[in-house]
């Protein structure tokens, strides 16, 4: 997401005068982020694609309506988060986010192999235990920590109050806490 304010007003206000170019540029630069959140969320990569074109489908359908004071990212977060909330409700079973990305973010010089066994279990470990947690404490995890979203913004794409947003983020976090002692002490 390196774009500027009002570099990113003017890419708007061209899309919403139906420019397709400016508007596959605001997908360029907002998809990977928006991906990483999603992906978080949703069972597979192919659900997390389809949630990211269905966002940005109804964002162009809906061009008209945006709001020019509200930042951009959290706007597609909102819709995006509601398309999951939907997918959720259908009961669909949310599996495990692929941790390949943190395995691979792991150091190549360093640590002995033995550490880096450890650290990839622990990895691991966690990714579980994040995915055990109920949909709407994942949903805060991935706008905090995925998406680095303030808890107002969170709030905004939830559509909940800030204070539960903070209590959602406590209790997760406590959980994923008790649940690492448990296993490594």
């Amino acid at each position: 997401m390196n774009t500027s304010a009002p570099a990113e007003r003017i890419l708007i206000q061209r899309a919403r005068r139906h420019d397709e170019d400016a508007f596959a540029e605001l997908v360029g630069i907002y998809t990977p982020s928006l991906y990483r959140v999603i992906r978080r969320m949703v069972a597979d990569e192919q659900e997390a694609e389809a949630i990211i074109q269905e966002t940005f489908w109804r964002i162009w359908r809906s061009l008209a309506r945006y709001q020019e004071d509200q930042p951009f990212f959290p706007y597609a977060v909102t819709i995006a988060t509601n398309l999951v909330r939907d997918a959720w409700r259908k009961d669909r079973r949310l599996l495990p986010n692929d941790i390949e990305d943190e395995i691979a973010a792991l150091p190549a010089e360093g640590p002995t192999p033995e550490r880096q066994v450890e650290e990839r279990e622990r990895l691991e470990t966690l990714a579980a235990a994040t995915a055990e947690l109920p949909p709407h404490y994942r949903a805060v995890i991935a706008l905090r920590y995925d998406a680095g979203m303030s808890y107002a913004s969170i709030a905004q794409a939830l559509d909940l109050p800030v204070n539960t947003v903070r209590t959602h983020l406590r209790r997760a976090k406590e959980a994923l806490r008790k649940k690492m002692e448990t296993l490594y002490g």
